[in-house]
């Protein structure tokens, strides 16, 4: 198998948005062509754009998707033309997971 060259995609990209009532997850990033399939977490993705593409994912669904440990999402781009893969990480915002944490105690100073 064949990589994607490193110059053609970009790092993903993912930010929270708002989609109705709702809290969403936006993961945007670059591809060759509009050939290159995107997949996230191993899921195929419907995406917006050309060369610059855009998905945007329900948080709850984004959550299940991230693994467990350390709150990232895998981007694989997949071209169909030459049968090239690339895989990429893409780090969720902080707070995406929804975890609480805790705490002891909190110290809070002023100056």
């Amino acid at each position: 198998m064949v990589a994607i060259p490193e110059s053609a995609v970009a790092a993903p990209k993912a930010r929270l948005v708002h989609c109705g009532d709702a809290t969403c997850l936006r993961i945007s990033g670059r591809r060759p062509h509009t050939a290159v399939a995107v997949r996230v977490a191993g899921r195929p993705l419907m995406v917006e754009g050309k060369r610059s593409w855009r998905a945007t994912v329900p948080l709850t669904t984004a959550r299940d998707w991230a693994s467990a440990d350390d709150g990232r999402l895998t981007v694989t781009l997949t071209d169909a033309r030459s049968g090239g893969e690339s895989m990429e990480t893409v780090t969720l915002p902080p707070g995406a997971l929804g975890k609480r944490i805790e705490l002891a105690s909190l110290i809070v100073s002023a100056y």
